[in-house]
């Protein structure tokens, strides 16, 4: 009788240890937590997902959705937020002086300085500009461009390469205001660009394809208005809980979320230590969503 009293004291004291805490398996009864082991979603606690771990045979529970809210801004690097941002501030500084000497208030006075006046300090003529987020050059005729690096040719208001074909020379055409090699193919043409009588035109997707290629993922399709979907059932679709893309599942389909101010772009590129860098003139803004087209999951 004590023979088998302490065999069962053993085996309990065995079983206790095999369900200890030092386990990643949970215990009889109880839904694994966040991080811990499954092998389906419902081996895992509510709100939690069981994620495949490569290389293994089960998974790992985690964040099934993420609970990000869509906003109706984006994040977008720019070069400028007003024209000042567009001008060397060295050169700017003697502005004031060229002014003077050019006598513009009264219309007399040095034509060099005039001429230097207008080279120099676009932001003050109106010569220089910020658009979209972008530095552009205006201009009311082709003299106006000629110190510019945007083109020799004015039109529509904006320093351009050409206006024509016959500005661009060498069997090229000019296409919105720059010079390119005609077109063979639609291959030729970046993007969804199609190629029409030598030209590379806007267009969008024309075959599930094309998208699938574009995105890397196997479910993305074209829809009806020519942009890339990817359909989605779950968050976990269209990203990873720990390094999240601001990408979500909406409406059954991977959807940018945006942002809601300017330093939570900065902390997307950049991150907290701002460790890459940006380049000079050149910073992060959350801004109206439509500017740069519609955004889809970006390839893996």
């Amino acid at each position: 009788m004590t023979t088998l009293r302490l065999v069962a004291a053993v085996a309990i004291v065995a079983v206790s240890a095999q369900s200890g805490c030092g386990s990643d398996t949970p215990a009889a009864g109880r839904t694994s937590r966040r991080g811990e082991v499954c092998q389906v979603a419902n081996d895992c606690s509510d709100g939690l997902f069981c994620a495949p771990m490569p290389g293994s045979s089960s998974g790992v529970c985690v964040t099934g959705s993420f609970k990000v809210t869509k906003t109706a801004k984006e994040c977008a690097i720019v070069e400028c937020a007003g024209a000042s941002d567009c001008c060397d501030d060295s050169l700017a500084a003697g502005c004031a002086q060229l002014r003077t000497l050019c006598g513009e208030d009264a219309g007399t006075g040095s034509a060099q300085a005039c001429q230097q006046y207008a080279n120099q300090c676009g932001c003050e003529t109106g010569r220089i500009d910020c658009e979209a987020g972008k530095c552009v050059s205006r201009c009311g005729a082709d003299d106006d461009c000629a110190t510019t690096n945007s083109g020799r040719r004015c039109a529509g208001g904006k320093c351009v390469q050409c206006a024509i074909d016959s500005d661009c020379g060498g069997g090229r055409q000019c296409v919105t205001g720059q010079c390119q090699v005609p077109c063979t193919n639609d291959g030729s043409c970046s993007g969804f660009d199609r190629c029409l009588s030598g030209r590379c035109v806007p267009s969008g997707c024309q075959a599930d394809r094309e998208c699938i290629a574009s995105t890397r993922n196997v479910d993305a399709r074209c829809g009806t208005d020519g942009k890339c979907i990817v359909p989605c059932e779950t968050d976990l679709e269209c990203g990873s809980p720990t390094s999240y893309a601001f990408f979500s599942c909406i409406d059954k389909r991977c959807t940018y979320v945006g942002c809601e101010s300017d330093k939570d772009c900065r902390l997307f590129y950049t991150g907290p230590s701002d460790a890459s860098t940006l380049p000079g003139k050149q910073y992060p803004v959350c801004r109206d969503t439509g500017l740069l087209g519609d955004v889809v999951k970006p390839a893996q």
